[in-house]
């Protein structure tokens, strides 16, 4: 919860980064990001949005590119949690929003699926 709080401040006082994106994706689904920014190119990962995540059961690592929760108000609004709104038109301020809505009530993250369809359609 506290994690969520935090990054909400963030939102608001930083400017829309991808980095901050991938932040903001470990933190609703409770991942690490294992990446160890050991070279250029794993730095340049983490500034683009991408996470490195550890597969269950020993299945190996793979690259996650979290969304543009940040930048793109579609993206935004898929934080929010079910049967809240908001009238805000900003990403950054829908984020925050969102994100603290979801540490007070606790809402369950989202389905990482359920992100990408809804914001293609």
């Amino acid at each position: 919860m506290s994690s969520l709080v935090a990054l909400a401040g963030r939102c608001l006082r930083e400017p829309a980064s991808r980095r901050l994106d991938g932040e903001i994706y470990c933190a609703l689904h409770n991942i690490k990001d294992i990446n160890d920014l050991s070279d250029h190119n794993l730095l340049e990962a983490r500034e683009n949005g991408e996470v490195l995540v550890e597969h269950q059961r020993g299945a190996g690592r793979g690259w996650i590119q979290a969304p543009p929760f940040t930048e793109e108000l579609p993206y935004a609004e898929t934080l929010v949690p079910e049967g809240l709104a908001t009238i805000a038109r900003d990403p950054r301020r829908v984020c925050a929003t969102a994100l603290n809505a979801r540490a007070l009530t606790s809402a369950p993250a989202l389905r990482v699926s359920n992100i990408f369809e809804f914001c293609r359609g």
